[in-house]
C-alpha cells in the first residue's frame, strides 16, 4: 500500500474552529477551515463534520486531533473525548477512525475513550513530529486564533517537557494569547490614550482579532470569529470596539488614540509569546535551536516574537503552502496516519 491508494481525511477539532485537510499521494490536496463555537452548538457537531467532509468526499480512513475537550460544555475532558469520537462515529459510521495522542500513536476509538487524557489537546504534537524531520533543530511557533504552542525540537526528536495542558503552561510551551478570540482586557490592562495612559474596561467590548483588523494586518475574511457585539467585520466597527475597551464613542475618538490601542495589544501578545519562547529555550540550554518555524492564523505574531529571541525564522507555509501552514495540526495527522497505513502492509 502507498500513500496514494487510501485518500486520507486528517480532523483537528478545536472548541472553536474545525479544520480539515485531504491527503492524496502523500501531499495536502486541500484544506477546509471553519468556525465552530463549540460551547454553544455541540448537538450540531455530527452534521458539520459531514458538510465539511463532503466538500472534498468521504474517505475510508480519516485521523483526528482535538482540543474541543476543554470547551465549558463538557464537564470534563473524558466527557468532551467521549462526545467528539461520537460525533465522528455517527457522521462517518462507514469510516475507519483513529485518534492521535500525545505520544505521537494512534489510537482506535476504544482506547481514546478509556485513556482520554492521552487523546486531550494533541494537536501540536502532530505538527511537531513531521515538522522534526524537515528542521531536527529547531522551534516550532504556531500561533493560532485562540493559543499559542512553542514546541522544542531537538536531534530530529519532540523535546517537549508538557504533555498536558497544565504541564505546557507551565513550562512556556503553551500560552493562552491567540490573534483573533482572545479578549482585549485579558492581553493588557491599560493602553495610551491621548498624552497620557488609561485603565481599559474589564468587559468583553473587544477582541485581538478588532486590533489587527483596525491595523490592516487581518481582512474581514479572516475574522473567523464572533464579534463581541454582534456586529460587523469592517476596519471601523472593529475600532468601534477598541474605542469601547476605554469608554469612548468611536465618532469622537481620535484615530491616533484606536491606533495606540490596538498596538499595544499587538506588542503585549508579540511580548508574551516572546517570553514563552524565553521560558523554552533556557531550559534547553546547548541544544538551543538557531531557527523558528512560525505556523498558525497568528504566523506575524510568531516571526516578531521568535525575532526578539534572536532566533531565524521559516515561514511553514513556505514550505506546505499558506492554508495548510494554517491548519497544520490536520494537515500533519492525516501525513502521518497515512505513513502508519503503509509502514502497517508488508
Amino acid at each position: 500500500m502507498n500513500d496514494g491508494e487510501v485518500p486520507i481525511l486528517g480532523w483537528d477539532v478545536g472548541g472553536a474552529n474545525i479544520k480539515v485537510a485531504r491527503t492524496d499521494d502523500g501531499r495536502c490536496a486541500g484544506v477546509v477551515e471553519r468556525a465552530f463555537p463549540m460551547w454553544r452548538e455541540r448537538n450540531r457537531l455530527p452534521f458539520v463534520l459531514a458538510e465539511l467532509a463532503d466538500h472534498f468526499g468521504r474517505t475510508p480512513v480519516m485521523g483526528v486531533t482535538m482540543t474541543a475537550e476543554l470547551a465549558d460544555c463538557f464537564a470534563t475532558k473524558r466527557e468532551g473525548v467521549a462526545y467528539v469520537i461520537d460525533a465522528f462515529e455517527r457522521a462517518f459510521p462507514a469510516s475507519a477512525m483513529w485518534i492521535y495522542g500525545v505520544d505521537g500513536r494512534f489510537r482506535s476509538p476504544e482506547e481514546a475513550r478509556l485513556r482520554p487524557v492521552d487523546v486531550a489537546a494533541a494537536n501540536w504534537m502532530a505538527s511537531a513530529s513531521l515538522i522534526a524531520r524537515a528542521y531536527p533543530s529547531s522551534l516550532f511557533v504556531d500561533v493560532g486564533s485562540t493559543t499559542s504552542d512553542i514546541v522544542p525540537i531537538v536531534a530530529g526528536r519532540v523535546a517537549a517537557a508538557g504533555f498536558t495542558d497544565v504541564a505546557r503552561l507551565q513550562s512556556g510551551e503553551l500560552v493562552y494569547t491567540g490573534c483573533l478570540r482572545t479578549p482585549v482586557c485579558a492581553i493588557v490592562r491599560s493602553v495610551p490614550l491621548g498624552t497620557g495612559g488609561c485603565r481599559v474596561a474589564a468587559e468583553y467590548f473587544a477582541i485581538a482579532a478588532d486590533a489587527y483588523r483596525w491595523l490592516c494586518r487581518i481582512t474581514d475574511e479572516d475574522y473567523t470569529c464572533d464579534t463581541p457585539d454582534g456586529r460587523g467585520r469592517s476596519r471601523a466597527e472593529a475600532g468601534a470596539r477598541l474605542a469601547r475597551m476605554v469608554c469612548v464613542d468611536f465618532d469622537i475618538a481620535a484615530e491616533s488614540d484606536v491606533t495606540a490601542i490596538a498596538d499595544r495589544v499587538m506588542r503585549t501578545q508579540i511580548r508574551d509569546i516572546a517570553h514563552g519562547i524565553q521560558q523554552v529555550l533556557r531550559r534547553l540550554r546547548s541544544t538551543r535551536p538557531q531557527v523558528a518555524i512560525v505556523a498558525g492564523s497568528g504566523a506575524f505574531l510568531g516571526r516578531a516574537a521568535a525575532e526578539a529571541n534572536d532566533l531565524q525564522v521559516r515561514e511553514l507555509a513556505s514550505d506546505l503552502g499558506t492554508d495548510a501552514a494554517r491548519a497544520a495540526p490536520a494537515a500533519a495527522v492525516a501525513h502521518l496516519l497515512a505513513e502508519r497505513l503503509c509502514a502497517s502492509v508488508p
